[in-house]
């Protein structure tokens, strides 16, 4: 007979090792997340690329209107995860001209309490890049918190490592994929900013073999708050 405690958070917590954690943590009393060995290769786990689209800029008041998150398994896509989401407020015109989404398309779509935690086990056991991920990871904070949901993940800023390693004047999607030749099927939606930062990605990390394991990405981590 299994531990009741078998793949909880605490189990997890009694088995941690100084700079060493493990992955696949369910959610149990409210704790979500999904933590990685050092040495663990970033080639041999599970990636979800995922982004926000949001009502404002502020992450302790703005609203998620969009979630998007691509699955990849050794930069094979293999699963996908898309849903707009009801904020319960309306959205401004300036959002609506920024990403196109408006309220009409906001009306009767599932509220956030629905979706929140179904993207949680999608992210779950993975390791996650945004670009620009403090932006991403306060909002995943905010609106989980909201919901008593605890965050732990490990996530890395696809923007860090573009400051740091893309000699190119500016490092916004625009810049880098002009840069590096990419195109949107749409900007400011969350699959296709997606689709670009995966893009981005790959280039980065071929132009910079050096980064093999999870430690290798430690300058580019996001850290979730507390």
């Amino acid at each position: 007979m299994s531990s009741p405690f078998h793949n909880s958070m605490f189990q997890f917590l009694l088995s941690r090792k100084e700079n060493l954690t493990s992955s696949h943590v369910a959610i149990m009393g409210g704790v979500s997340g999904s933590r990685f060995a050092l040495d663990d290769k970033m080639s041999d786990v599970p990636i979800v690329i995922f982004d926000f689209e949001t009502t404002g800029l502020d992450t302790r008041s703005a609203k998620i209107i969009e979630i998007g998150a691509i699955k990849y398994v050794n930069r094979v896509e293999v699963d996908r995860f898309s849903e707009l989401i009801d904020p319960k407020e309306n959205v401004s015109e300036e959002i609506t001209r920024i990403t196109g989404i408006d309220n009409k398309m906001l009306a009767g779509k599932p509220f956030i309490q629905d979706i929140l935690p179904k993207f949680h086990d999608f992210l779950r056991g993975c390791v996650g890049f945004a670009h620009n991920a403090e932006f991403d990871v306060g909002m995943l904070h905010h609106e989980s918190y909201r919901l008593g949901i605890s965050c732990d993940y490990t996530i890395f800023c696809s923007l860090k490592m573009a400051r740091a390693l893309v000699k190119i004047e500016r490092r916004n999607l625009d810049a880098l994929a002009a840069h590096f030749g990419l195109t949107f099927e749409s900007r400011h939606r969350s699959i296709g900013d997606i689709l670009v930062t995966a893009g981005v990605l790959w280039r980065i990390i071929d132009e910079n073999p050096s980064l093999q394991t999870i430690s290798d990405f430690s300058s580019y981590r996001e850290e979730m708050l507390g």
